[in-house]
């Protein structure tokens, strides 16, 4: 899935700032050394990690401009925000690498980021440094396209989330439709989604999930209160990420009872009997704003 651009300002981003002392490049290598992972800005075309090749990166609607590490400060910020939440080692079970853009493309809409085998890409608008967008964006964006990755390998979860959404209920017919929806338009809470783009395909509706439950949680266990739908769906939510890697089960069973997602969470009972068409496509990664 790929995330779409949201310019909402965030105020608490100061608290994850980077010291003053700290150049820019020497926050993505503490970063890339603390995390095993490559972080770079430059040539999108030199963006996918030691293993694959420029054939491997290249998405024939993706178009992306160059920008720099001088630029992506607080993209910078967003990241360590981000990757902060993490249990060590979880992170680099799914990607190898985070490249920092500049302005994004799919299909001719704007785009906040999108993923690739094992790394993930994210938009900085150099116009916005200075209101702090591009920390909110790079801080939901990193849970955005990593939850793509743990969604992947969550097959209950790939066929458990359709039972969740409305009868009626039709995805966006392209990655355009999807990525130029109005953002005025008010989220469904009733029918489940949290935000009007989460409603565009299932598998932006789960980023979405993992935006708040990262980024917002505490907004998200008021949603669940309100809202059994909502509650159902983060407590699928709570499964995928808690059984995706029996390693770090522990770790997150402890994040989502500290953030208090697990009191207000619906399981789906062990014993629960699902019967699914799978299709293929299913499985694939989509577009997310």
């Amino acid at each position: 899935m790929h995330i779409k651009i949201v310019t909402i300002i965030l105020s608490t981003y100061l608290l994850f700032a980077c010291s003053d002392n700290e150049s820019e490049l020497k926050q993505a290598t503490r970063l890339a050394q603390t995390y095993k992972l490559e972080i770079k800005a430059g040539s999108p075309a030199l963006f996918f990690p030691i293993g694959y090749a420029p054939k491997d990166a290249e998405l024939p609607t993706l178009k992306m401009e160059a920008t720099t590490l001088n630029q992506a400060s607080e993209a910078l910020d967003g990241i360590e925000s981000a990757l902060s939440l993490y249990p060590p080692g979880f992170i680099t079970s799914f990607i190898d690498a985070i490249y920092i853009a500049g302005h994004m493309q799919i299909e001719g809409a704007d785009a906040g980021g999108t993923f690739g085998p094992k790394w993930i890409i994210l938009s900085n608008i150099e116009e916005w440094n200075g209101t702090q967008a591009n920390y909110k964006n790079f801080l939901r964006g990193v849970h955005h396209e990593l939850s793509s990755l743990v969604l992947k390998k969550s097959i209950f979860t790939v066929v458990a989330w359709p039972k969740l959404l409305p009868n009626n209920w039709k995805p966006s017919e392209s990655n355009y439709q999807a990525l130029t929806l109005s953002e005025e338009k008010s989220p469904n809470y009733e029918s489940g989604f949290l935000t009007a783009y989460g409603e565009t395909s299932m598998g932006n509706d789960f980023n979405v999930y993992a935006e708040f439950a990262f980024a917002e949680p505490e907004h998200l266990k008021a949603l669940a209160l309100k809202h059994p739908i909502v509650a159902q769906k983060l407590g699928l939510f709570i499964s995928a990420y808690t059984n995706v890697i029996p390693e770090y089960s522990k770790d997150f069973t402890d994040y989502f009872n500290k953030t208090g997602l697990s009191e207000v969470a619906i399981t789906i009972p062990e014993k629960t009997e699902l019967t699914f068409d799978i299709q293929a496509e299913n499985l694939k990664p989509t577009i997310s704003k």
